[in-house]
Order: C-alpha cells, then sequence, then structure tokens
C-alpha cells in the first residue's frame, strides 16, 4: 500500500479530531495509506499495519448530499495515532470532505 501526505481537503477533519483528543500533530509530518472502505474517506496512518487500541475522539458532519457521516481518530495499543475512520450512515462514497465549520464534537 502506498502512503502520502495528507490532502488539503483532508486537513480540516484530521486536525479537528486531533483536537479534541488533545493530540498535538504537525499535519506536514502525517503520512498517510487510503483505507479500503469504499471510498467513505478513511486513513491509515504511517506506520502501517498496527493494531486498534481505542478511540481518541469522534465527530460528525453532514456530506454534500446531506447523509451523516461520523468520523473516528483511533489509537493503537501504545497511544499512537492509527486511523481517521470515516463512516457514511448509508454506506456509500464520500462525496465531499467538510470543512472546519461543518464539524461538530461527538457522536452524530
Amino acid at each position: 500500500m502506498s502512503t502520502r501526505s495528507l490532502l488539503d481537503h483532508e486537513r480540516p477533519l484530521v486536525a479537528y479530531l486531533f483536537e479534541l483528543a488533545g493530540l498535538p500533530v504537525d499535519l506536514d509530518a502525517l503520512q498517510v495509506a487510503p483505507m479500503d472502505d469504499g471510498g467513505m474517506g478513511s486513513l491509515e496512518f504511517v506506520p502501517l499495519s498496527r493494531r486498534f487500541g481505542s478511540a481518541a475522539a469522534e465527530c460528525h458532519f453532514r456530506d454534500a448530499d446531506g447523509a451523516l457521516v461520523s468520523a473516528v481518530l483511533n489509537l493503537d495499543p501504545e497511544g499512537l495515532p492509527f486511523e481517521v475512520d470515516v463512516w457514511r450512515f448509508d454506506y456509500a462514497p464520500l462525496v465531499a470532505w467538510p470543512d472546519r465549520a461543518d464539524l461538530h464534537a461527538g457522536a452524530p
């Protein structure tokens, strides 16, 4: 799986989740790999092939077509960023990444 830097449209959501979790982050240094999630936008952080430990923060937003979307920052068992799990409640691909003003803390 190839890795890359965060794309500009991914940055507001990722930054907000780290802020909610109270974790410092250098968005320019993060390396991610898109996850095979049907196009919903989930991202795995490098190093890859680790495992889930705990959820650190959750937020939600409405996609451009009005569908409800949840996003969770998950950590590995050592407390390091593991993934951002993005999930549309209708399981369809994400239409558009949210702006910061569209994000709401907590579960929907």
